[in-house]
């Protein structure tokens, strides 16, 4: 009962309103009642003083509500991606503490499977010139006017067998090698970007921008951005005592550092608030052990962040 004379009420109060809507030639109508053909048009109630108190607006078409089912889902996977990428980002963080610690991983896969191929290779080899001479052996026994033995027949489909069998596996090899280079490609450049930016954010100071080793420039345009991006990747490849790994557009690593005074190094190009505006991150790293990291803290590495520092200069 409550809940008609609600109804009821509302009802009422629409009563007194003047409805406005526009017609099939564009124009705006008002009366007190609304025609059955404009009933799902965009409609406005207006008081005796002229005030709009509710609008209804217009009811969508279906091939609207498809458009707008669409873009939903549309947002929706965007998010979803936005949330997997920012876990997975997460969880590289979590994994590895350096870059090194990465690169170390895949080259430890890469081992595993090299091993492997060098193995299966060396297998191949055998099983060829197993073939080679069962195949022979058969050529004699043709040649001589007599028929191949069931047990000669069956050695050789075995044989064959064995060598599309190992052949199969060389060619998985590959393809494996380069799907997990294609993987960690992707989680490096992830990894760098990532930590490079939490790296430059939490500085406070230029003391422990150095005992980080990273500097950093500001480009403005892309432009800019361009030039001093060229520039740095050249710094790299004159100052870096490793060679580089990965580089794409938006990052350049070179691999671990091996020997005492190796100096390794990691770029990022990193995108602030406005598009335009980026930053340059340069972080250089030297050998885990003692020696290395006090060959990191000598002037040489303190040199080199401050003359990358420069390149905005010139």
């Amino acid at each position: 009962v409550c809940v008609f004379i609600i109804l009821s009420h509302s009802a009422v109060a629409e009563n007194k309103y003047i409805k406005c809507w526009e017609n099939s030639d564009g124009l705006t109508e008002c009366g007190n009642r609304i025609p059955r053909e404009y009933y799902n048009q965009r409609i406005r109630y207006i008081d005796k003083s002229g005030v709009t108190r509710k609008v209804k607006e217009r009811a969508l078409t279906q091939e609207e509500i498809e458009a707008k089912y669409a873009l939903e889902e549309l947002v929706a996977k965007k998010e979803r991606e936005a949330r997997q990428k920012k876990n997975y980002d997460n969880v590289l963080l979590k994994t590895y503490l350096t870059v090194d610690d990465l690169l170390e991983s895949l080259n430890s896969r890469i081992e595993i499977i090299e091993s492997r191929n060098a193995i299966t290779q060396s297998n191949l080899e055998i099983k060829k010139k197993k073939f080679a001479d069962l195949v022979k052996k058969a050529a004699n026994m043709e040649r001589s006017g007599r028929t191949i033995s069931p047990v000669l027949a069956k050695d050789l489909e075995f044989a064959r067998t064995d060598l599309h069998t190992l052949e199969r596996q060389i060619i998985e090899q590959k393809e494996n090698m380069e799907h997990i280079k294609k993987v960690f490609s992707h989680d490096v450049e992830r990894f760098v970007q990532n930590r490079s930016s939490r790296i430059k954010y939490s500085i406070s100071s230029p003391n422990q921008a150095k005992k980080l080793r990273v500097a950093s420039i500001n480009c403005l345009t892309q432009k800019q951005c361009d030039s001093f991006w060229q520039k740095a990747g050249d710094f790299i490849y004159k100052y870096a005592s490793t060679k580089i790994l990965y580089q794409t557009k938006k990052i350049m690593v070179t691999d671990t550092p091996v020997k005492n005074t190796d100096i390794a190094m990691g770029l990022a190009l990193l995108s602030n608030e406005d598009d335009a505006k980026k930053i340059i991150v340069l972080q250089l790293r030297c050998n885990r052990l003692r020696e290395g990291q006090e060959f990191c803290d000598g002037n040489e590495v303190k040199d080199l962040l401050h003359e990358f520092k420069t390149l905005s200069y010139n």
